[in-house]
């Protein structure tokens, strides 16, 4: 593994494990010191993590790890919210009997990915449901403002869910995808639209809920 590499999964691995907090700063020095490593791949790596969101550069102060605003994070959940329900009512009468066969095994692999607290591959399976289903929709607008939604609630997912810490049998995000693809199998658009509102809903409350947003 590169160095750089081993840096960005170091440091990201440490936010996910609630090890490195909003607003903490990453000391370069300090990563020499334990790794080893040069500040070269250091400063790759925190460059790279700046452009993900998940670290605020500084400049002449040094990297912090981002704190997004309670505000920001808010709307963009009601904008996610409002984007999605208008794509899955679309969805409903677009949707192949192969879309609804592909998310069942993208769900399969969410599972799976919980069970191993993968958070990775966990997040990969969440955004391929949520974007085939905006592909499903036939609306390509729906298709990239969706998508750069959730990049940017990952970043929330990342630092202030609880992924690590619940089991598996207890995910809202899993039950709510489950309720969501059976009323695609359905077709059932109202059961589709309030579905996904609860689903947004839900993993806002649980951020809320974290004590982390106001």
């Amino acid at each position: 593994m590169r160095s750089e590499d081993y840096i960005y999964n170091l440091i990201k691995d440490n936010i996910v494990k609630k090890k490195l907090f909003p607003n903490g700063q990453i000391v370069e020095a300090q990563l020499v010191k334990e790794t080893g490593i040069s500040r070269t791949p250091i400063r790759t790596a925190l460059k790279r993590l700046s452009y993900e969101g998940l670290v605020t550069i500084i400049p002449n102060r040094g990297a912090f790890v981002s704190s997004p605003t309670a505000e920001e994070i808010r709307d963009v959940y009601e904008c996610k919210k409002l984007l999605e329900t208008a794509a899955i009512r679309l969805a409903c009468q677009n949707i192949t009997d192969e879309q609804i066969e592909a998310l069942e095994a993208l769900q399969r692999k969410e599972v799976e990915a919980h069970a191993r607290k993968d958070l990775d591959q966990f997040i990969e399976m969440n955004d391929r449901f949520h974007l085939m289903i905006a592909e499903a929709s036939g609306n390509m607008c729906y298709e990239k403002f969706i998508a750069e939604l959730i990049a940017k609630s990952n970043v929330y997912l990342i630092f202030y869910d609880n992924f690590m810490f619940t089991p598996t049998d207890d995910s809202h995000a899993l039950k709510d995808h489950d309720l969501i693809l059976k009323a695609l199998k359905a077709r059932d658009a109202e059961g589709c639209v309030k579905a996904v509102e609860r689903h947004n809903q839900i993993t806002l409350d649980q951020l809320s809920l974290s004590g982390m947003i106001p």
